[in-house]
C-alpha cells in the first residue's frame, strides 16, 4: 500500500489570529491563574466558585476544564506560581549581597516580608487558603513546602562550615526555619502588618543565624 502525504506528514496546527491552539490554551490558562490569584486572595477559596472565576476571566467553564480538573487544581497552581515567584525574588536579592548567612537571610527575608505587604493575595493563598481544603491539596502544599525547605538547606545551612560531623539533620533544621518564617508571617498578616518590615526581617535573621551557629558550632556563621 502506498502512503499518501496525509499518512506520513502531520497536519499543521491551526492558526487563529496569529496563535496556535496550544498558544491559545496557554493564554487562557494564564488568565485563569491570574484571576484565581486575585479572587482567592481577596475572597478566599471556599467563597469563590469555578463559575465566578470564569465570569471574571471572561471565559466559559468549558475553557476552564480544558486546563484544570476543578477549583482545587487551580488553587494549587496559584500557590505554585506565587511560591516560585517568591523563591526567585529571594535568590535575586541574595545575589546582591555577600556570602555570609546573616547577609543572605536579611536579603531573602526582607524581600519576602516586603512581598506580603505589596501582594496581600500572595500571603493569603500561601499562608491560609492552602490549608485544610482536602487531602489532595494538603499533599500538594507539602510538596511546595518541601521545595522551600530544601532551598533553605542550600541557601543557609550549606554555607556554614562544620569542624566535625553533626548528628543534627540539616533538612529538619530547615523545616524549623521555614516553619518559623510562616508562623511569624501568619501572625504578622493577622495583625495587619503591625510591626515594620525591618523588625520582622530582624527576627527571622536571629532565627536562621542562631540555628546555623548551633549547626556549625561557630558563634557567627
Amino acid at each position: 500500500m502506498n502512503n499518501t502525504n496525509s499518512d506520513v506528514i502531520p497536519s499543521s496546527p491551526k492558526i487563529y489570529r496569529g496563535q496556535s491552539a496550544d498558544e491559545r490554551i496557554g493564554e487562557r490558562r494564564k488568565r485563569l491563574v491570574e484571576v484565581g490569584v486575585e479572587l482567592y486572595g481577596a475572597h478566599g477559596f471556599r467563597a469563590t466558585s469555578v463559575k465566578t472565576i470564569c465570569l471574571a476571566a471572561g471565559l466559559t467553564e468549558r475553557y476552564f476544564y480544558e486546563s484544570f480538573a476543578n477549583g482545587e487544581a487551580l488553587l494549587c497552581e496559584t500557590c505554585t506560581v506565587i511560591m516560585d515567584g517568591m523563591r526567585q525574588r529571594a535568590v535575586e536579592a541574595m545575589e546582591q549581597v555577600g556570602d555570609s548567612v546573616s547577609e543572605r537571610v536579611w536579603a531573602a527575608a526582607h524581600t519576602y516580608f516586603s512581598s506580603l505587604v505589596k501582594y496581600h493575595a500572595a500571603g493569603r493563598i500561601t499562608l491560609f487558603e492552602m490549608e485544610g481544603v482536602s487531602a489532595a491539596v494538603d499533599a500538594y502544599y507539602a510538596q511546595e513546602m518541601a521545595k522551600s525547605t530544601q532551598l533553605f538547606v542550600e541557601w543557609f545551612l550549606s554555607k556554614v562550615k562544620q569542624d566535625s560531623p553533626s548528628t543534627v539533620n540539616a533538612y529538619v533544621l530547615a523545616q524549623g526555619m521555614l516553619g518559623a518564617l510562616y508562623q511569624m508571617a501568619k501572625e504578622w498578616m493577622r495583625s495587619d502588618f503591625k510591626l515594620p518590615i525591618d523588625v520582622m526581617t530582624l527576627h527571622m535573621q536571629v532565627v536562621v543565624v542562631g540555628i546555623c551557629a548551633a549547626f556549625s558550632g561557630e558563634p557567627n556563621p
